[in-house]
C-alpha cells in the first residue's frame, strides 16, 4: 500500500512538473536548399526548445516513415556526413536525453542522396590538324570543389584504359598529335566517392596535308554558313627553308582583312550577309618582301537567318490622341528551329524589353509620341545577328487644345467680389463633348461638367491661391488636358473703428464712433455697432455712431462690423470706451456733503429750539414775572424757583455786561401741575437760554473762523444759591446761520 501511494506520488509530480514546465521538443533540419549529390558535405541539425545544455542526441534512420533505428548518438546537436554516399539516403529523426529525461522525437526529414554524374565535352567545332590545341573539359553535377578527374583513352568504347589523373577538369593538348586520335571518357573520385563515367568523345587529328609552293585557304566549317555563324580562314603554306618564318595576310575580293602576321588563322566572329565573297591569303617569308605567294580565292557564301524585318502602324501612321495604335514587326525565319525575339523604339528610346511577342500597343497616343519607330529582331539567346526595320513616322493629331483659364473681372479683387473662372478650349474633332473641371491648387471646386465657367460668389481672403482648369472628353479618361495655373489674389476689407473727441469722455459729453473701410464696394452696406459683443446699432444711411450725452452705460468694449449683400462681415479693431472724473470734484463733493450736513444740523437745531421755546412758553405761563436783561435785569441775576434753585443764563463775557444778550426763563412743570398755577409754587428748576449775537473769538479761540456771524446759545444750570448745579463750566453751544451765512 505505502508503494503504490509513493509511485501515484511521483506520477503526480510528473504530471505537475511537466504542466509547469512543458515537454521539450525537437526539430530536425536539413542544412541544404539544393540537390545534394554524392561526395557532397550535408549536415542535419537537432534544435531543442528552450536552452539546451548538457543533453545527447541521438538520431534515428529508416527506410520509411514507420522503421526507424539507432543510427548515431553523440553529444553534438549537428549530425555531418562528409562526405556523404548514396546509401545514406532516407529518412531521418532525432530526439535528445539528459539524466533520463528525454525530449520529442522530430518530425522526420528526407535526405535525398543523387549519384553525381560526369560529361566530357571536346573544346572545338571545327577540324583538328596536328599542331592545333585542343582541350577535354570534364564537367560534374553539382558544385564540385575538392574532386580529382580521371581521364581515360581507348580505340573503340569497349576498351579503355587509365590516361591521365589529375586535379583540373580540363585536360589540354598543346600541340596535339596524330598519336592522341582515338576515344575519351572520364570520371571524377572523391574520398572513395566516385561520379559516374561520362560519355564517349571521339578525337579525330588529322594530318597537315602536303602543301605545295602555293598557299592554300580552307573555309571553316564551311564555305556556306548562316548569318551570325563564326567563320575561320586558315592559310596553309610551308617554307622551302627549315627556320625560315611566315607571315600571313587574308583578303576578301581586293579589300585586306587583316595586317601581316604570323598567324595563319584570321576569324570572322559573326558572318553578315555583306561579308559573302572570295576569300584569299598571301603569304611571304617575314621581313622578305621580294616574294609573295597568294592562295586560290575560295567562295563564302552566308545564308540569312530571318529577314529583314518591316514595321506597320495600325490603324494608321496618323492618329487622334487618344486612340490605340499598334506596332507590327514582321520578318520571316530562313531557319525552322530558331526563335526570334523583338523590340520596339520611337526614335533612338527603346520602348519595350526582348520579347516573343511581335507587337507593341500604345493605348492611348498622345501629341508628344508624335516621332519616327522601328523595331529590331534577332535570334532568341544570341546577340551575333541584329536586323531593324526601316523608321515609320507616327503623328498624332490634336484631339482639342490646351485648355486657357481665365479669371474675370481681374486676377487681383476685393474681398467679398464676385469671380469667374472660364475655361477655354478648341476642339478639333466635329462631334465630340469636352467636359470641364475646376481646381484650387490641388482642391477640386466641381465635378465634371459641360459648363466652361465656375463662379466664386462671394471671395474671402483665403481663397487666394493658383486656380487652373482640365479638360476631357466626355465619357472617356484618355486624354486629360490641363491648363496653366493663374494666381488669383484676393485683398482683404480692411475695417478701422475710431472716436472723437477721443476714447476718454466726461459725463454728459457727446461722441462719434465713425467707422471707415479700405475697399471697393460695389452694393449698399450696411455698418454695425457693437458694445461688448452686442449690438447696438445697425445702419445702412451711416457709418457713424453718435452718442450724445455719455453716462456710465456707455463704457465697454466698441467694434464695427461692415457688410454687403452675400457677404459675411469684417470686422474693424476694438476700442474702449471710458469716462473721465471732473477737476476736483472729490474736494466738491466733500463741501457739499459739509454744507449739506450744516444746514440738516442747523435746521435741526432751529426746530429743537423752537420746541424748547414752545416747552418754555407753556412752563411759563401764568408766572407773575418773566425777566430778561431788557427789563433790568442785573448781572448774575437769579429766578428763584419753588424748590430755592434756578437756572441762570450767563453772559459769555463775566468781566462786563452783555447788553445783547437775551434771557428767557424756561420752566418744566412737573407732572400735576394745572394750567394757570405759578411756577415758584413748584419745585423746578429754571433754565435760562442765553443767546449772543456777537463775535465769540475771544472766549473760544478754537472755534472756526467761519463762526463770525452765528448766533450761539450758552446753557448753563444752576441751582437756587446760584452755584452751578456741575462743576463743568463748560457751555453746550448751537451755531445757526445768519442770512448773511446763507446767502
Amino acid at each position: 500500500m505505502q508503494i503504490s501511494e509513493f509511485c501515484l506520488l511521483v506520477c503526480l509530480t510528473a504530471v505537475m512538473s511537466s504542466a509547469q514546465y512543458g515537454v521539450r521538443g525537437a526539430k530536425l533540419q536539413l542544412k541544404s536548399n539544393e540537390p545534394i549529390y554524392e561526395g557532397d558535405e550535408v549536415s542535419l541539425h537537432c534544435q531543442l526548445d528552450g536552452n539546451p545544455v548538457g543533453w545527447t542526441y541521438e538520431i534515428y534512420k529508416g527506410a520509411s516513415t514507420h522503421s526507424y533505428y539507432l543510427y548515431k548518438v553523440q553529444t553534438e546537436s549537428t549530425f555531418t556526413f562528409s562526405p556523404v554516399t548514396h546509401s545514406q539516403r532516407g529518412y531521418y529523426r532525432c530526439r535528445a536525453e539528459k539524466g533520463g529525461v528525454y525530449s520529442t522525437y522530430s518530425e522526420y526529414v528526407w535526405l535525398e542522396v543523387s549519384v553525381r554524374g560526369a560529361k566530357l565535352q571536346l573544346k572545338s567545332n571545327k577540324p583538328i590538324y596536328e599542331g592545333d590545341e585542343v582541350s577535354l573539359h570534364c564537367q560534374l553535377d553539382g558544385n564540385p570543389v575538392g574532386w580529382t578527374y580521371e581521364i581515360y583513352k581507348g580505340a573503340s568504347t569497349h576498351s579503355y584504359y587509365l590516361y591521365k589523373v589529375q586535379t583540373e577538369n580540363t585536360l589540354t593538348f598543346s600541340p596535339v598529335t596524330q598519336s592522341q586520335r582515338g576515344y575519351y571518357r572520364c570520371r571524377a573520385e572523391k574520398r572513395g566517392v566516385y561520379s559516374t563515367y561520362s560519355n564517349d568523345v571521339w578525337f579525330e587529328v588529322s594530318v597537315l596535308p602536303k602543301l605545295p609552293k602555293k598557299p592554300i585557304l580552307i573555309v571553316l566549317p564551311s564555305a556556306t554558313v548562316w548569318e551570325g555563324d563564326t567563320v575561320t580562314l586558315r592559310c596553309l603554306s610551308k617554307s622551302e627553308v627549315t627556320g625560315t618564318q611566315l607571315t600571313y595576310r587574308f583578303y576578301r575580293d581586293e579589300t585586306p582583312l587583316s595586317q601581316e602576321t604570323t598567324q595563319n588563322k584570321f576569324r570572322v566572329q559573326s558572318a553578315q550577309l555583306n561579308e559573302t565573297g572570295k576569300y584569299w591569303c598571301e603569304v611571304k617569308e617575314q621581313r622578305k618582301e621580294t616574294e609573295k605567294k597568294q592562295s586560290d580565292s575560295k567562295q563564302l557564301t552566308v545564308i540569312e537567318r530571318f529577314s529583314k524585318p518591316t514595321l506597320s502602324v495600325l490603324p494608321s501612321a496618323t492618329v487622334w490622341e487618344g486612340d490605340t495604335v499598334t506596332l507590327r514587326c514582321l520578318s520571316k525565319s530562313k531557319v525552322t528551329w530558331i526563335q526570334l525575339t523583338y523590340k520596339f523604339y520611337e526614335d533612338e528610346i527603346p520602348l519595350s524589353e526582348d520579347t516573343q511577342q511581335n507587337e507593341f500597343t500604345i493605348e492611348s497616343a498622345h501629341q508628344n509620341q508624335t516621332g519616327k519607330y522601328w523595331c529590331e529582331v534577332k535570334e532568341e539567346g544570341k546577340e551575333t545577328v541584329k536586323k531593324q526595320s526601316d523608321r515609320v513616322q507616327l503623328t498624332v493629331k490634336e484631339r482639342f487644345s490646351k485648355p486657357t483659364l481665365s479669371v474675370l473681372p481681374s486676377a487681383t479683387v476685393w474681398e467679398g467680389d464676385t469671380v469667374t473662372l472660364r475655361c477655354l478650349s478648341k476642339s478639333e474633332v466635329t462631334g465630340i463633348q469636352l467636359t470641364y473641371k475646376f481646381y484650387e491648387d490641388e482642391t477640386p471646386l466641381s465635378e465634371e461638367t459641360q459648363q466652361n465657367e465656375f463662379t466664386v460668389e462671394s471671395a474671402h481672403q483665403n481663397q487666394t491661391g493658383k486656380y487652373w482648369c482640365d479638360v476631357k472628353e466626355k465619357w472617356k479618361e484618355t486624354v486629360k488636358k490641363q491648363s496653366d495655373r493663374v494666381q488669383l489674389t484676393v485683398i482683404a476689407m480692411y475695417v478701422t473703428l475710431s472716436a472723437s473727441p477721443g476714447t476718454s469722455v466726461k459725463v454728459g459729453d457727446s461722441i462719434n464712433l465713425t467707422c471707415t473701410w479700405e475697399g471697393k464696394m460695389s452694393s449698399t452696406l450696411i455698418f454695425n455697432f457693437l458694445r461688448n459683443n452686442e449690438t447696438v446699432k445697425s445702419s445702412s444711411d451711416s457709418a457713424v455712431f453718435s452718442i450724445n450725452q455719455t453716462d456710465k452705460n456707455h463704457t465697454g468694449s466698441y467694434m464695427c462690423a461692415v457688410e454687403s449683400s452675400g457677404r459675411r462681415q469684417t470686422y474693424s479693431n476694438e476700442i474702449e470706451i471710458e469716462l473721465q472724473a471732473f477737476p476736483g470734484a472729490g474736494k466738491q463733493e466733500s463741501t457739499l456733503t459739509i454744507v449739506h450736513l450744516s444746514v440738516g444740523l442747523g435746521l435741526v437745531f432751529l426746530i429743537l429750539v423752537l420746541l424748547l421755546l414752545m416747552f418754555a412758553y407753556h412752563r411759563t405761563r401764568g408766572l407773575p414775572s418773566i425777566r430778561s436783561s431788557k427789563t433790568g435785569k442785573e448781572k448774575g441775576e437769579d429766578v428763584i424757583t419753588s424748590s430755592g434753585g434756578a437756572n441762570q443764563m450767563d453772559p459769555l463775557n463775566k468781566e462786563e455786561e452783555n447788553p445783547d444778550m437775551l434771557y428767557s426763563e424756561l420752566v418744566d412743570p412737573p407732572k400735576g401741575r394745572n394750567k394757570g398755577d405759578s411756577a415758584l409754587e413748584f419745585n423746578v428748576d429754571v433754565v435760562y437760554s442765553n443767546l449772543v449775537k456777537g463775535k465769540l473769538m475771544k472766549k473760544r479761540e478754537k472755534m472756526p473762523e467761519e463762526s463770525t456771524g452765528v448766533l450761539y446759545s450758552d446753557i448753563k444750570l444752576k441751582n437756587s444759591t446760584g452755584a452751578s448745579v456741575e462743576a463743568d463750566p463748560s457751555s453746550l453751544y448751537a451755531s445757526v446761520p445768519s442770512r448773511k451765512d446763507k446767502k
